[in-house]
């Protein structure tokens, strides 16, 4: 392990460069994702085997396994070599980097990978390429020769059928007994896959603060062995040869025959950075409280609401619980649960709320993986024509809330889409919380607390009966 790096200049006092975690610099896992993602050679693929020309890489897929279960890999690549490799990044002190859960998570995504059909895996995998409905169109891209194209595609197609893929555990420090879970991995003959631990590490200078230089280094691998295959490809137009070199398994040395984007990336990312934030906060594993959240919003729409309903609703209203969003469904506008009701005249949402560019109300929990909210949604127009802001009925609601002493926060915002939230902090919310059924049991009372909250003074239910008698007359 490098721990200090010296900058000399004949002209300049030296100066030295300190490792330092990236929760000392304040940063996320996010961060360096993106650090990876702008700077690929980073990933140092020749030092762990991989000698490749150029990379495709691609961040923040989303992966629907068999079950239904989504899967979210942080950044993925192919290489003009015809490899397929799965990067995981976790910051030093997830507890997921510890033992086995980081290894079996990585393994999983490259599962639900393998499962997909090939148009699915090429929309994977052709982020910032548009038009590409197959492998052979994306590896077009990368190499510009159809013929060397169409064989990188087979490549690919056997590689991710087979589950022969390349993951790398990218980490700022790789915690003690990591690597020999790693190298355990390998002691399975049938092991067709490659895994590396890599740290790539932030440095920092006193006298520069803002100023970071990363160190990649590789720290641990599979020992799987491979048999390397020598292509020698001809251009059929130019006559030119080119040559291949590739690490194989032998049961694809045999090359087979040929067989026939993201809606809102910042939200999704503030969404993971929550999510970061809440398993340091509570100690449980980020999956954990992902999949918990998923399988609350899905519980959520199946349940009876109609108690909820008849105490703000109107005639008119479409009385159902449902998740808005087209990619990923709940996730929208820095929040992620479900509603209820629609249109918004008004609506209700209860859940997730992680990020304040919306709706213009800081989480309670900011900083410590945002809160669980209940918001009051109104469409714009509707609310100006009927004067629900000035309201007597919504006055009220508000001033009761304020008067109501719990460990909710009441919170009044500037967006008159999103008038009203009672929130939380999540963190507190799940704190003792050991298992996801723990956690959507919890998400579960909150909701029925907050809408309780919300909704038992009975002003929205005034608003729309007045509302409707004015509208008859």
């Amino acid at each position: 392990m490098i721990d200090f790096m010296v900058k000399t200049n004949a002209n300049q006092p030296d100066r030295k460069w300190k490792r330092v975690r990236l929760g000392d610099l304040g940063l996320l896992e996010s961060h360096l994702e993106d650090v990876i993602f702008r700077n690929h050679e980073l990933l140092c693929l020749e030092r762990i085997g991989l000698f490749v020309g150029d990379i495709h890489l691609v961040r923040q897929g989303r992966i629907l396994d068999r079950m239904g279960y989504q899967k979210y890999p942080d950044l993925m690549f192919l290489t003009d070599r015809g490899d397929v490799g799965v990067v995981e990044v976790k910051r030093f002190g997830n507890r997921e980097l510890r033992g086995r859960s980081v290894i079996s998570q990585i393994l999983d995504y490259g599962a639900a990978l393998g499962n997909l059909d090939e148009r699915n895996q090429a929309e994977l995998f052709s982020q910032g390429i548009p038009g590409c409905t197959r492998l052979e169109d994306v590896a077009l891209k990368l190499v510009g020769d159809p013929n060397r194209a169409r064989w990188l595609a087979k490549f690919y197609k056997n590689r991710l059928s087979q589950g022969q893929l390349h993951y790398i555990i990218v980490c700022d420090e790789a915690p003690e007994g990591l690597s020999e879970w790693i190298r355990s991995a390998s002691r399975n003959d049938a092991t067709d896959y490659q895994i590396s631990v890599l740290e790539v590490s932030p440095f920092q200078n006193d006298e520069c603060p803002g100023d970071i230089m990363w160190l990649s280094q590789p720290v641990a691998q599979t020992e799987t062995i491979h048999r390397t295959t020598v292509q020698v490809i001809r251009n059929d137009d130019s006559g030119e040869l080119s040559v291949n070199v590739s690490s194989e398994s032998p049961e694809v040395i045999e090359e087979r025959s040929e067989s026939d984007q993201p809606s809102s990336p910042s939200g999704e990312r503030k969404f993971r950075d929550g999510i970061e934030q809440l398993s340091e906060e509570v100690g449980l594993p980020g999956e954990t409280i992902r999949s918990a959240l998923a399988v609350a919003n899905q519980e959520g729409i199946k349940r009876d609401w109609k108690w909820a309903y008849d105490s703000f609703s109107s005639q008119d209203s479409e009385k159902i619980a449902f998740l808005r969003g087209k990619r990923n469904p709940g996730l929208v506008e820095g929040r992620y649960g479900v509603n209820l009701v629609q249109p918004w005249r008004p609506s209700v949402f209860f859940g997730y709320y992680f990020s304040s560019h919306d709706h213009s109300i800081q989480p309670v929990g900011k900083g410590r993986g945002g809160d669980f909210s209940i918001i009051l949604d109104v469409t714009k127009s509707w609310g100006r024509r009927n004067g629900f802001l000035e309201a007597p009925e919504f006055q009220s609601l508000c001033e009761r809330l304020n008067l109501l002493s719990s460990e909710w926060t009441i919170s009044q915002g500037s967006n008159p889409w999103h008038p009203l939230m009672i929130h939380r902090p999540m963190a507190e919310l799940m704190r003792g919380a050991e298992t996801e059924s723990d956690i959507v049991s919890r998400w579960f009372r909150a909701a029925k607390e907050g809408l309780d909250m919300l909704l038992s003074g009975g002003e929205l239910q005034t608003l729309r009966d007045r509302l409707e008698m004015e509208g008859q007359e």
